[in-house]
């Protein structure tokens, strides 16, 4: 689990350290829970940058260029943001929290890196990209599959918290990241006839609704004291029964 900070002096170097400290206590929990650990996590200060970096996903959607940047940009004032590279097998963050004044807390950071987790132990165990699948949408409206999200998204919520539980964070809760942007990046409201705002709000809800739903059904099926192989084997059944 190499950290790579973008851009590369955008941190002290006791900040750095500080950083590390949060992926170490991620991946002790990663393999206690024998989950597929990333060799990477990308950590940037630059929206510029960050945008770069995750705007070949979103073009995957379903989108040209012009279109994915703005709605990256609007994305970002939603709350933390982070993702996953299947290719490269990476986890991929940005600095920033909106309801926050731009603070990403050590909890924060530690929970999107084991969610993130998560999704690519899925996609690994399933050989194929789940991102690429779950989210696609043909002029701007969503033609997907919502079991997908379901199974993926409430797979990761679901072990986030059984991983998280209990769990004395003690050492690292502390830790302040410093923050670069108190407010998320300015976006155009339209682009190509598509309205950036609209778009946004119906993604939130797409996703919000259909992870709430998955995450029940984990509920429905599973507590805490189920072994990690019988809820990774549930979702792997149902997302080979409809890919």
């Amino acid at each position: 689990m190499k950290l790579i900070i973008s851009p590369e002096d955008s941190f002290k170097k006791e900040e750095k350290k500080d950083i590390q400290k949060i992926i170490l206590f991620a991946r002790k929990l990663l393999k206690k829970n024998k989950i597929h650990l990333p060799h990477k996590i990308y950590f940037f200060n630059s929206f510029s940058e960050f945008i770069k970096k995750i705007l070949p996903e979103v073009k995957n959607y379903g989108f040209d260029e012009s279109i994915s940047k703005e709605i990256i940009k609007c994305a970002l004032k939603n709350g933390t943001y982070g993702t996953i590279d299947y290719k490269s097998n990476s986890i991929i963050e940005m600095n920033f929290n909106p309801f926050k004044n731009g603070e990403y807390s050590a909890q924060d950071f530690l929970r999107l890196i084991i969610h993130e987790s998560l999704h690519l132990h899925l996609s690994k165990k399933m050989k194929k990209d789940i991102n690429k699948l779950k989210f696609r949408f043909e002029n701007g409206k969503y033609v997907g599959n919502p079991e997908i999200i379901r199974l993926d998204e409430g797979y990761a919520e679901f072990m986030t918290k059984k991983i998280l539980d209990k769990i004395d964070i003690k050492e690292i809760k502390k830790i302040a990241i410093p923050p670069v942007y108190q407010k998320g990046p300015s976006y155009k409201k339209e682009v190509s006839n598509l309205n950036i705002e609209l778009f946004d709000k119906d993604f939130e809800k797409l996703l919000i609704l259909n992870r709430d739903i998955g995450m029940k059904n984990f509920e429905n099926n599973f507590d805490f004291q189920n072994k990690n192989k019988e809820i990774l084997k549930f979702s792997t059944d149902n997302l080979k029964r409809i890919l």
